[in-house]
């Protein structure tokens, strides 16, 4: 097959090849790593976003019936406002 010294001139020819081929896999695979990452951090965050926009928009909702509850007249002075006839 290959002699101490073919196999030596063949490993001396392939190794910076080899180096380059890995590192350019390396690399590679890192970015596809990265963009990955990316992708769910936007995902993390827009789900955040959503979460907040959900919990402000239920919170204003909260106030404003809590305000209406305050605001609203009391029954005994809607029954007595019917009977001498005002209009709600």
């Amino acid at each position: 097959m290959f002699t101490g010294t073919a196999g030596a001139a063949l490993l001396t020819v392939l190794a910076p090849i080899l180096k380059v081929l890995f590192e350019a896999m390396g690399r590679s695979f890192n970015d596809w790593l990265a963009a990955k990452r990316a992708e769910q951090t936007n995902r993390e965050l827009g789900a955040a976003r959503t979460t907040s926009t959900l919990n402000r928009e239920t919170a204003d909702a909260e106030r404003r019936a809590n305000q209406v509850a305050v605001d609203r007249p009391d029954i005994g002075t809607v029954v007595a406002g019917l009977e001498r006839g005002d209009a709600f």
